[in-house]
């Protein structure tokens, strides 16, 4: 989260212009193409929805796109308004984490975590406040050194 950001506002009509949008604007961040990230955005999509429940999505390539080991990027997303994204329980979308691995490894530690984030209620209440980075990631640390004890 930390290198990826939080972009916030997000108008789009449809998942798809969500995602080219974002990658329009984050992808030269990380040093990918935009095109190219959107289209592997767009064809996992395809396969099948990466909505997670309660106005969740966490948008991934298939592929490992980041090269150096380490180098996982989160950037978190909120449209100005929630958007259709195929989820299973029908709910619209309201926070996006995309997603950039650098291994296998992280990829699924980070899904994991994600999953865990979005089934506690008090975790989506504060996503609802579309928090900025900084309370985001204070956030996030409180949260994780709680599972750590718990």
């Amino acid at each position: 989260m930390h290198k990826g950001g939080v972009v916030t506002d997000i108008v789009a009509k449809n998942k798809n212009q969500l995602i080219k949008m974002v990658m329009q604007k984050v992808a030269p961040r990380l040093g990918l193409d935009p095109d190219l990230m959107t289209e592997l955005l767009i064809d996992r999509e395809e396969l099948m929805s990466t909505a997670l429940n309660s106005g969740i999505a966490v948008p991934h390539p298939r592929d490992i796109v980041l090269e150096v080991p380490g180098s996982d990027a989160l950037i978190t997303v909120f449209p100005q308004k929630p958007i259709d994204y195929d989820a299973l329980d029908g709910q619209p979308v309201h926070v996006l984490f995309f997603l950039f691995s650098s291994s296998d490894k992280s990829h699924l530690h980070l899904l994991s975590k994600l999953a865990h984030l979005g089934s506690q209620q008090t975790a989506l209440d504060f996503l609802a406040t579309k928090p900025t980075q900084e309370n985001l990631l204070a956030y996030i640390k409180e949260w994780e050194a709680n599972i750590r004890i718990g």
